[in-house]
C-alpha cells in the first residue's frame, strides 16, 4: 500500500490526511542519521538491550512524525491503523524525506507511478 496522494499533495492513513513537507532540512536528516549510527555502535558492541531497542523506535518515530508530518505518533496511533500499518507508512515517509524529497521527485518515482491502462484500439 502506498500513503503518499501525489495528486492531492497529502499523506493519508486510514481516514486522516497529512499534508506532504517537502524538503526537509539537513539538520534534520543528520540528525537521523547520527540517531542510526549511535544504534548501530551499540549493537555492535553487545551494549543494545531491548529496552533500547523500543525506545530508539520511539524517538526515532516522534522526530519522524514531527519532521515529516507536523504532528505526533499518537495522531497516527488515533487513526486505528494496524501496526503493520504503521511500520509501512513509517518506512514510506522516511523513505519520501530521505530519498525523494519533494511532490516532483515522487512523480518520477516507480513507488508512486501507476500504469494507465491502453485502451484497445478496434478496427
Amino acid at each position: 500500500m502506498v500513503y503518499l496522494n501525489i495528486e492531492k499533495k497529502v499523506w493519508a492513513i486510514k481516514t486522516k490526511e497529512y499534508k506532504v513537507i517537502e524538503n526537509i532540512s539537513m539538520k534534520d536528516l543528520k540528525w537521523f542519521k547520527a540517531e542510526y549510527k549511535a544504534i548501530i555502535k551499540k549493537n555492535e558492541d553487545g551494549k543494545l538491550t531491548q529496552s533500547d531497542a523500543l525506545e530508539f523506535d520511539d524517538i526515532w518515530w516522534e522526530k519522524l512524525c514531527k519532521v515529516g508530518l507536523n504532528s505526533t505518533v499518537d495522531d497516527v496511533v488515533d487513526t486505528n491503523c494496524t501496526e503493520r500499518e504503521f511500520r509501512d507508512f513509517m518506512a514510506e515517509l522516511y523513505h519520501f524525506l530521505s530519498i525523494i524529497s519533494t511532490i516532483e521527485e515522487a512523480k518520477l518515482s516507480a513507488l508512486y507511478v501507476q500504469e494507465t491502462p491502453q485502451k484497445e484500439n478496434k478496427p
